[in-house]
């Protein structure tokens, strides 16, 4: 397959109410020289929006899964079919400004991982979230950044930006595929040595967020926890030898 400059990888679970609205925006915007994939593993009638959007869009793709993936295989499954010099990551309810996606991509060249963050100088929250949201994101944060010195203030939010070769290196070695697939998947490009850098967005909360607010938190902090574990054992196996 022929490279191209940028692919967009929209992971969509049942996303029927805002899926062509998303494309709709993007299409607009990003027509030249690029591809959306949109990863569904759907029971609703989101992945005939889909195909009937791309009849007339021929840079959206629909890629299926008769099985659930997560956020993380769903990424890992678009970026198995994508062609990009620079991939996306775009959560479907498009959380943040065209220009902060913009912003985003011109960012990668002077940096290798670039990262919509919600908690930096420039920010700006049109819509804020309840705040038990906001206070689990927070801690969620302050616990990844102390287990493991990321030094990324939100590894959560839904818009990133990567160099295909970092991808290529990086993505094998992530295990994770539910909501903490960000946060494996920044720990591992550092752990590599590539530079990360975090772009401030205008974000807005979608009441209709698929985020399970106590269930997934708890999720997520297990996980976080397991990849800690991971890596300590690691680091033992490795004074040894």
């Amino acid at each position: 397959m022929s490279k191209m400059k940028l692919s967009i990888i929209v992971p969509a679970y049942n996303e029927e109410k805002r899926i062509s609205t998303t494309l709709e925006t993007l299409v607009g915007r990003f027509s030249e020289s690029c591809e959306i994939l949109v990863v569904s593993e759907s029971v609703d009638d989101t992945d005939d929006l889909v195909t009937n959007f791309s009849k007339t869009a021929p840079l959206v793709r629909l890629i299926t899964s008769d099985r659930r993936l997560g956020k993380g295989g769903a990424f890992k499954k678009g970026f198995e079919h994508s062609r990009g010099e620079v991939v996306l990551l775009l959560d479907s309810d498009l959380p943040v400004f065209l220009s902060d996606i913009e912003n985003i991509l011109s960012s990668i060249g002077e940096t290798d991982v670039a990262v919509a963050s919600r908690e930096i100088e420039g920010t700006r929250i049109l819509v804020y979230p309840p705040l038990a949201r906001v206070f689990a994101g927070k801690v969620y944060a302050k616990l990844v950044n102390v287990l493991f010195n990321l030094n990324v203030k939100d590894p959560q939010c839904g818009c990133k930006a990567f160099k295909r070769g970092v991808l290529e290196k990086v993505l094998p070695l992530v295990e994770s595929n539910s909501f903490e697939f960000d946060t494996e998947l920044l720990l591992r490009s550092k752990k590599m040595g590539y530079k990360i850098k975090e772009i401030p967005v205008n974000w807005s909360y979608r009441p209709d967020s698929k985020l399970n607010l106590f269930e997934d938190t708890i999720n997520m902090g297990r996980d976080v926890l397991k990849l800690w574990l991971k890596a300590r054992v690691a680091m033992q196996k490795n004074w040894k030898e």
